[in-house]
């Protein structure tokens, strides 16, 4: 009879820790246990980009509530769909480019007056820098492109990890929840680190019908100093996007006072 008060006591003493343990905590737990047993194919199915660390002991400290924000998808698809047409117009400006330079370059070739000539060859130098400007727009919209489609297939890719749905991604609107769980981490070699484990959930709506919430997924797991670099290297990368918008407008409006 002791026994069974015991074990009965015992459970209600897990129960009771579970039940205090946040969702992104039980989480990050279960990773631990799956790098603990080496189990690869869990810790696939539970994060985005699966690390295994080799570790003794871990201790577990969530930072800050969960912060939640529209799904990235449908804002990722539009950008992208604008860049598409500011490149096809930036094509435009590039050829009408060219085709200034290659009529210029033809009247040099035809001109047999050395002071036009060198007038037009001048002229030709100057227009062939501004060729390879326009021609450098392109090129770096493409750049851009080409991060954003990269994006789009990181999200879904999330999207598909957290809810299972792999297919026409642009039915659904919904919300984003994401956290961040830090761990402070013995190795096997005594050393000490932090490590950062973001974690997120989709929560989807197929017009005004709920879709069943996501599971939580680790979408990055680094060291905290790595982290701060990543943060600090993102920043930066939209700090220089956003000036090159800034400095693309005004030359925007000038082309179109031209026509």
């Amino acid at each position: 009879m002791k026994k069974i008060i015991l074990l009965v006591a015992l459970l209600g003493v897990i129960l009771t820790l579970t039940s205090c343990q946040k969702a992104e905590e039980i989480t990050v737990n279960k990773y631990f246990q799956a790098m603990q047993t080496n189990d690869k194919d869990t810790m696939a199915a539970m994060a985005v980009e699966p690390k295994d660390i080799e570790f003794k002991s871990y201790k577990l400290t969530i930072a800050g509530e969960p912060t939640m924000e529209s799904l990235a998808l449908p804002r990722l698809q539009k950008e992208l769909d604008e860049l598409q047409k500011a490149k096809k117009t930036q094509v435009n400006v590039a050829l009408d480019k060219r085709d200034e330079v290659d009529e210029i370059q033809f009247e040099a070739e035809e001109t047999r007056r050395r002071t036009k000539k060198t007038e037009l060859d001048q002229k030709i130098i100057d227009l062939q820098a501004q060729l390879e400007a326009e021609e450098q727009k392109v090129k770096d919209i493409q750049a851009h492109i080409n991060q954003v489609n990269q994006m789009i297939k990181q999200e879904k890719n999330m999207i598909t990890m957290s809810t299972g749905i792999n297919q026409n991604f642009d039915l659904y609107t919904g919300e984003t929840h994401s956290m961040k769980v830090l761990a402070d981490i013995t190795l096997t070699s005594n050393e000490t680190k932090k490590y950062v484990f973001l974690l997120r959930k989709d929560m989807l709506k197929l017009e005004d019908s709920k879709i069943p919430a996501g599971r939580l997924i680790i979408t990055k797991i680094e060291t905290e100093e790595d982290f701060q670099k990543l943060m600090q290297e993102k920043e930066e990368t939209g700090k220089t996007q956003t000036e090159e918008v800034t400095e693309e407008k005004p030359a925007t409006t000038e082309g179109t006072e031209g026509q």
